[in-house]
């Protein structure tokens, strides 16, 4: 009898982590509130033909495995179509009753939008733009229209995704607050449609993803003209509001279906249909529950988004974040994704992948990547094991597999992972470049304390002048990343370069302190910038323009602009180009146009035809001045570089033989 209740839990865990206990519990009163309204959508229009995909960039790397493309949006016509019913269980009468089944309905649009690509991990936009929700229940409309508009309002809301580099989806964002019922649809459409493989697709394959249930098994076969099936075998654990659990005796999993996936060139879908079962049995007394999910993706459209770049950075605050596989409406436990992708794994086992690269230098990119994802894992739920690094890296790691380590300390943060940075970064026994990798990631870690503030600029100040620079361009990165924390600590450190600048007596000094300023991104250090660029020296003035390529505001742009149709030396001017690319490029549209017809230096119109060609998908008013260099420029090789770019699709970025004028 003690055992029933739990059962009851965990049937109603079950329907939460699948998505459904939003309705059931939370939205119980829609249905009555339906009485008499709303009618169920019978056909929805077909959708567009698919427009020319061409135009994009090709998504796979020259090895033929899939690569992610920052920027990149996928558009999709998506049906899906959610089915719950139950049904008694071994130990109820005919007589019992039991909760009425339900019937979610989707149509419309899902886009995804590669939003930031890293060495841990692939961030996503995820839009759904809704044309119909339907909600029944024993086959009856159960949702008003004022209900329903509400609800394709919510399931409308963007939001974010994270994915490991084999496409596996590990963390969901969705802004605060949103509703319980539409994360848990988003979130199981999301895990239905991963597509998760490292390097090619191979004849079969096995992998181990998540979905809003738990952890499970899936297979893989590859079939003729670039089509794959995919197959849920078993579930290894299940979500539960103590985190993930081994699944048990007293619930019982059983999936079944397929899910068959067309391939692009890029190898993202070009279609997928799926069907999917799972039938829960939360054994006697308790009725069983099987879920069943169809779900359709169609590309529409491929192309270059630049509204993607900063997505994530303007909504991070706002959101909440969840591993995919979690109970839902659990407290997020901020270290769960670390446990989950450290698991049972130790310094030791990683270390000694580490000490054995693979010779192919794609697996051991591969290898070097999941370490530096598993370091961090290890060194934020376990920071004393962070101050081990500095022996470790005595030991005689080469400087490959020195990296992840050090790479894992600036991720992690923690106070004891800066000290071991510090420690390294001033080691005169370690190799040069391990300390040059030391002192660049403690000048990006993410909360830089006084600790390694104080250690960089030390080391500014070190005999080597490889170390010496690289230590002054990492202080000015650690200004900025103090920022998030401690604002007054920031701006101290930009006035100290502000300081340092008027201080220095080369040209060489007054360079590298401008850079570093640069990387602060403090728009305080406009004005002086604005002092660099009435030096005398060109040096200076190239190094404040590439100071100006992060320093937000239009009179950054007005600086570059100017200084790119007046300046004297060629040189300067092409660092105003190359900062130019780094920032909105509308506002310096009408320079960059102007220095294309009349620069004097074949250099810097090569570099603007190249920088134009790089954003014609995005920035429209860049083909004009294409097509106008592709007819009127006096230097035939950057007259065919502009003519090549007219004529390939948008987007893509073709070689060019004609590079060596250039430089």
């Amino acid at each position: 009898m003690r055992r029933k209740p739990f059962r009851i839990i965990a049937l109603a865990s079950v329907l939460v982590l699948l998505g459904l206990g939003g309705v059931w519990w939370n939205h119980s009163g829609v249905a009555a509130a339906a009485a008499g309204g709303g009618s169920t959508a019978t056909g929805v229009p077909s959708p567009a033909p698919p427009v020319s995909v061409a135009g994009a960039p090709s998504g796979k790397d020259p090895t033929g495995a899939r690569a992610w493309v920052a920027g990149m949006l996928y558009r999709y016509a998506a049906s899906a179509d959610l089915k719950v019913s139950f049904g008694r269980s071994p130990g109820q009468g005919k007589d019992a009753t039991h909760p009425a089944g339900m019937h979610f309905s989707l149509r419309g649009e899902w886009e995804v939008g590669v939003v930031s690509v890293n060495a841990e991990a692939i961030k996503l936009r995820v839009h759904l733009k809704p044309s119909v929700f339907e909600l029944s229940v024993e086959e009856q409309s159960a949702i008003a229209p004022d209900a329903r508009q509400a609800m394709m309002a919510i399931l409308a809301m963007p939001f974010f995704v994270t994915l490991d580099k084999a496409g596996a989806v590990t963390l969901t964002h969705f802004e605060q607050g949103v509703d319980e019922l539409a994360r848990g649809l988003l979130r199981t459409l999301v895990a239905s449609s991963q597509f998760v493989v490292r390097g090619v697709p191979p004849a079969t394959w096995q992998s181990e993803e998540y979905d809003t249930s738990g952890r499970y098994l899936a297979d893989y076969q590859r079939l003729p003209a670039n089509r794959f099936e995919k197959r849920k075998k078993t579930y290894g654990a299940v979500a539960t509001p103590q985190g993930l659990l081994p699944v048990g005796s007293d619930l019982r999993l059983s999936v079944g279906g397929v899910t068959n996936i067309e391939l692009g060139e890029d190898l993202w879908p070009q279609s997928l249909n799926g069907r999917e079962r799972l039938t829960v049995d939360s054994g006697e007394g308790v009725p069983t529950v099987t879920n069943e999910l169809e779900l359709s993706l169609r590309l529409l459209e491929r192309r270059m988004d630049p509204s993607l770049s900063n997505a994530f950075a303007a909504r991070e605050p706002f959101l909440s974040t969840a591993m995919l596989a979690s109970f839902q409406g659990q407290a997020t436990d901020p270290l769960a994704h670390h446990r989950q992708v450290l698991g049972n794994r130790s310094l030791d086992d990683i270390l000694k992948e580490l000490r054995a690269l693979p010779e192919d230098e794609k697996a051991r990119d591969d290898a070097r990547t999941r370490a530096l994802e598993q370091l961090r894992a290890l060194f934020m739920l376990r920071p004393a094991e962070a101050l081990k690094v500095p022996d470790l890296l005595r030991s005689g790691l080469t400087p490959l597999a020195a990296s992840p380590l050090l790479g894992a300390l600036s991720a992690a943060s923690t106070p004891e992972a800066i000290r071991s940075l510090v420690v390294a970064s001033g080691d005169t026994a370690l190799e040069s470049d391990v300390r040059m990798d030391a002192v660049s990631a403690l000048g990006s870690a993410g909360e830089p304390n006084r600790e390694g503030v104080d250690a960089l600029r030390t080391l500014a100040q070190d005999p080597d002048p490889k170390l010496r620079g690289t230590a002054t361009l990492a202080f000015g990165n650690a200004a900025y990343q103090m920022g998030d924390t401690d604002a007054r600590g920031s701006d101290a450190l930009v006035e100290e370069l502000k300081n340092n600048y008027r201080g220095a007596r080369s040209p060489e000094q007054q360079s590298l302190i401008l850079r570093s300023l640069g990387n602060t991104r403090a728009p305080s250090a406009l004005q002086t910038l604005t002092d660099a660029l009435r030096s005398e020296s060109p040096q200076v003035r190239e190094s404040a323009l590439v100071a100006l390529r992060a320093i937000p505001g239009p009179e950054a742009d007005r600086l570059l602009a100017e200084r790119l149709l007046s300046d004297t030396v060629s040189e300067v001017r092409r660092s105003a180009v190359f900062s130019c690319g780094f920032r909105p490029l509308a506002p310096l549209l009408p320079a960059l146009g102007q220095a294309l017809r009349k620069d004097s230096s074949d250099g810097v119109r090569a570099d603007i035809v190249q920088l134009l060609g790089q954003v014609r998908g995005s920035v429209p008013d860049a083909m004009a001045l294409l097509r106008w260099a592709s007819q009127n420029e006096r230097h035939p090789e950057i007259r065919r570089m502009a003519t090549v770019f007219v004529d390939t699709p948008t987007g893509a970025v073709p070689s060019q033989p004609g590079s060596d004028l250039i430089r």
